[in-house]
């Protein structure tokens, strides 16, 4: 039963500590290192001032358009916006014949062996149904892949491939495109802070429906974690950016911590890994906004880094101003939004390497 006193007293508790640790005297990072497309301190500075004058005066209900959405948990404020988008997907054979063709399922086969049965013209897992020693598992592997026995095969990879095979990349095209849901969160720091933002994607016809679920104060976190499980179902397949080890466990412990269900281990692609696999060798390194210029050619214009999320919510808290909360909505908004590019990208490359 939701306890509204118990979880107001929480939410106090909480911004207390925030109050404390990004006051208006929070430390700014210093500028040696700064990377391109991140506004300096100085600039981070003066936009904030920027727009305070801006929006002075003005609610969040009035600086955003969105509604409040009614939960188990209470209530909290939804911004919506959508984005044209067509998502050229491989259709299911694809990953059929590259299951097949991962000699390497087969439990007791590795690198060398199977290099070895290539060279003697053995390219595919049905190949060796007839084996003396591997063919009991070929077997199994085969009947499950003419038996689309997906989730057997994606639990099987998991035991046999790392995070970053492309198996698990065209294991997401099982999932029907609006069952794909992109997401990301924006937090008050790390180790079981608040989370102030979830970001949600999903394909709708020939667009992407971002839906923002902001607190507008700490005592709405409850009932955002509430109405972002709710979009998580059986036929959910998370797709994130370093979500599997961040976005999602941060996601669960926040829910646990106010006692809300949520599931164990939905579905879930990780893009990071596949970046990492495909083209750590052509970046200087694998951030988000290195991947959008490099890959996407889209360059962020004094994007807000996760870094000062803090500083800028803990002002808007004091002041009751919404201006610093606009970069980072827009922040987050530009994080689910290229997910899809990045994700349509990978799975050209996994597929066409020249890609």
């Amino acid at each position: 039963m939701y306890d509204r006193k118990l979880i107001t007293g929480i939410a106090d508790r909480w911004a207390g500590e925030t109050a404390v640790t990004y006051g208006t005297n929070a430390c700014i990072p210093k500028q040696q290192g700064w990377f391109p497309g991140i506004p300096s301190p100085m600039t981070a500075h003066t936009m904030q001032h920027a727009l305070l004058a801006e929006y002075e005066g003005c609610t969040v209900e009035e600086a955003f358009d969105g509604h409040e959405i009614e939960t188990q948990q209470g209530t909290c404020y939804a911004i919506e916006t959508s984005e044209e988008l067509e998502l050229a997907r491989p259709d299911i054979p694809a990953l059929s014949d590259a299951i097949m063709q991962e000699l390497r399922l087969i439990p007791g086969i590795g690198k060398i062996t199977a290099e070895k049965f290539h060279q003697r013209g053995i390219q595919d897992i049905s190949d060796l149904i007839t084996h003396p020693r591997f063919g009991a598992d070929a077997r199994i592997i085969a009947d499950a892949a003419d038996e689309n026995d997906w989730t057997f095969l994606e639990a099987h990879c998991r035991r046999r491939c790392t995070a970053s095979d492309n198996l698990f990349l065209l294991f997401s095209l099982v999932t029907h495109p609006s069952d794909l849901l992109f997401f990301d969160i924006e937090t008050l720091g790390i180790f079981s802070r608040p989370v102030i933002l979830f970001g949600a994607g999903r394909i709708e016809g020939r667009s992407l429906k971002v839906t923002q679920y902001l607190l507008r104060n700490i005592g709405e976190e409850p009932a955002a974690i509430s109405a972002v499980m709710e979009e998580i179902t059986e036929n959910t397949r998370l797709v994130t950016y370093n979500g599997r080890a961040f976005d999602y466990p941060y996601l669960r412990d926040r829910a646990g911590y106010y006692g809300i269900p949520s599931v164990n281990d939905p579905a879930h692609t990780d893009l990071l890994h596949h970046v990492r696999r495909q083209w750590k060798r052509e970046m200087p390194d694998c951030r988000l906004g290195t991947v959008e210029g490099k890959i996407l050619g889209q360059y962020r214009k004094e994007d807000l880094p996760g870094s000062m999320v803090p500083w800028y919510y803990q002002t808007y808290r004091r002041t009751g101003n919404p201006g610093p909360l606009v970069p980072i909505i827009e922040h987050n908004r530009l994080d689910i939004t290229n997910l899809p590019l990045i994700y349509e990208r990978l799975l050209e490359g996994c597929l066409c390497p020249s890609h």
